[in-house]
């Protein structure tokens, strides 16, 4: 499958490529530089929290953005799961995200540095009992009045999904799930989208050594052969009916395009309110790129979170 980089993102994709040249390998360098570059807007507060993890005497790391025509004043809240495929990122890679969502809706955002999975034995459910602690402290924090969304991108996508679930086992309200990019199954490399897109593979060429078998704690030691649950890869879940309404972002140039693909269908079959955005000549993660479609994606993003935080009902007629 010939790709065709969207104009400006051509650093992106050299940063996707499974197998780099040298000077492909220099252009994923400025796009890594170019992502973790990050300047506050005007006025942008900026706080660092640590809150009490689910966890006996854990500490949890957040992260607040709180837009200055917010400040003594009660506001949405929007809770961002940043991604790495569970084993890598933290609260910087998502500080332009962000910052973006925060000022476009406007609201206040809170981004949590849930634990990794890896060589500390972090594993499912544990992160996603991270993200679920701070979507509590997010929903009844000052100055929030009580609605939160989510956001997710990749494996944060995956989080913002399981979770998402979560709420509704636990018949508790979520305004609105976004998951840009994500993982749902252990499956994707069976997709079309796989297999088309083959030079822009993620991850090892062995399961057993993969980032879902690491969140899962091995598919032989953890799950025994079992369909792993659906809080940790929504896809399995045997039941999407009543979830929160859904936002999902795939890349056409995505090996997980057809992953979310397929969930997307799922919900709208199911009759959850789901909006669908193909990133036309994208990659994973298109987001993470400084530039224009970046902008327009995250004008969307902000457009929907506006709508079903009841932000926009003044347009009603």
């Amino acid at each position: 499958m010939k790709h065709f980089p969207f104009p400006g993102y051509e650093n992106h994709y050299c940063s996707n490529l499974a197998q780099k040249t040298p000077e492909e390998l220099e252009r994923a360098k400025a796009q890594g530089a170019a992502m973790m570059a990050f300047t506050a807007p005007e006025g942008m507060v900026i706080e660092d929290r640590a809150i009490a993890g689910p966890d006996e005497g854990q500490k949890l790391n957040i992260r607040v953005f709180t837009p200055k025509e917010l400040v003594g004043k009660e506001s949405p809240v929007v809770l961002d799961i940043h991604g790495g495929g569970w084993v890598a990122g933290n609260l910087d890679i998502d500080n332009a995200r962000c910052a973006a969502i925060a000022t476009r809706v406007p609201c206040r955002v809170v981004t949590v540095d849930y634990r990794l999975s890896g060589p500390k034995e972090i594993h499912y459910p544990m992160p996603l009992m991270d993200c679920y602690t701070a979507f509590e402290y997010a929903k009844t924090m000052e100055g929030s009045n009580g609605k939160v969304g989510l956001h997710g991108s990749s494996s944060g996508g995956n989080l913002a999904g399981g979770l998402a679930l979560y709420l509704r086992d636990k018949n508790e309200d979520c305004a609105l799930a976004v998951l840009n990019c994500p993982c749902v199954s252990t499956g994707f490399n069976e997709d079309l989208a796989y297999h088309q897109n083959y030079d822009l593979r993620m991850g090892p060429d062995k399961k057993a050594i993969g980032a879902e078998n690491c969140y899962l704690d091995g598919y032989l030691e953890g799950q025994q052969g079992k369909t792993p649950a659906y809080y940790a890869f929504p896809l399995y879940a045997h039941d999407v009916g009543m979830l929160c309404p859904h936002f999902i972002l795939v890349g056409e140039y995505d090996t997980l395009r057809d992953d979310g693909w397929k969930y997307a269908r799922r919900l709208l079959d199911a009759g959850v309110p789901t909006e669908v955005m193909l990133g036309g000549r994208s990659c994973h993660c298109w987001t993470a790129c400084p530039g224009v479609y970046t902008d327009v994606t995250h004008d969307l993003i902000a457009l929907a979170f506006q709508r079903e935080f009841g932000l926009l009902d003044h347009l009603k007629k």
